[in-house]
């Protein structure tokens, strides 16, 4: 399974959406991006709070407060980073995706993992890291159910069919597995 999507959202000066919100949130908004960019987590953290606290309350800030968050360990505050990112933008597939993997990863929830992560590929059906984490996620969820490892086949062939080469491989274990179960 893949890791977390390692994309962040990024605003830098001058590229942002509205002119009435608060040039200093903007600037740490900025200044958090920069910090991401360059590998300094702890710092665009703190520059994440501080836009928050500034009044960039949207769903870009809180996405990249729970990458930060994430990668500094902290699972329960990025979910929770997150989900406030989807209350103000319920349309974010990576947001969903990133939810997905940290539920499935660190907190070993199944059904949670692949709630959000048939959302992630429900808003982005294109995105071949999402089927093929999908795919994943079906796959380990596989008991006895036939249904799930045929969607665990599904999405690994839709992984495939957009170009996801390490896709294949799975893709050929799970028919594997198919054809055992029927014999």
């Amino acid at each position: 399974m893949a890791t977390l999507s390692r994309r962040f959202a990024s605003e830098l000066p001058g590229q942002h959406r509205s002119s009435g919100i608060n040039i200093e949130a903007r600037e740490a908004m900025a200044q958090g991006t920069r910090d991401l960019l360059a590998g300094s987590t702890a710092s665009a953290l703190k520059n994440f709070e501080r836009a928050l606290s500034l009044g960039e309350a949207t769903a870009d800030t809180y996405y990249n407060k729970g990458v930060c968050e994430y990668s500094l360990g902290q699972t329960d505050a990025a979910i929770s980073s997150w989900e406030q990112s989807l209350a103000l933008d319920g349309s974010r597939a990576d947001v969903h995706a990133n939810i997905g993997n940290a539920y499935f990863l660190n907190k070993r929830d199944s059904k949670s993992a692949l709630s959000h992560m048939k959302q992630a590929a429900k808003l982005a059906p294109e995105d071949a890291e999402i089927q093929f984490n999908l795919g994943c996620l079906y796959e380990a969820s596989v008991s006895d159910k036939d249904s799930d490892l045929k969607e665990a086949i599904a999405a690994y062939d839709r992984a495939v069919q957009l170009g996801l080469e390490k896709a294949k491989t799975h893709l050929r274990n799970a028919m594997a597995k198919q054809m055992k179960r029927q014999l």
